[in-house]
């Protein structure tokens, strides 16, 4: 029988499925309009950026637009 998921595992794939999908500035724009509930925004900004810089962000984010 299949092990059930954890829940933040679960997170953590949809989070990256999304970023995957969507890029980074959609993908932030998609989860500060989605997330009502209480959330590690901490934690949400590690698995959307990881080690990237400012910089890198800025020039992923122009690259999407």
């Amino acid at each position: 029988m299949k092990e059930t998921p954890q829940i933040d595992e679960i997170r953590k794939q949809g989070v990256r499925i999304i970023v995957e999908q969507l890029g980074i500035a959609e993908a932030a724009f998609f989860f500060r309009e989605t997330m009502a509930q209480k959330f590690n925004y901490l934690e949400l900004k590690s698995q959307l950026f990881g080690n990237m810089t400012v910089a890198d962000i800025y020039r992923e984010i122009n690259k999407s637009s």
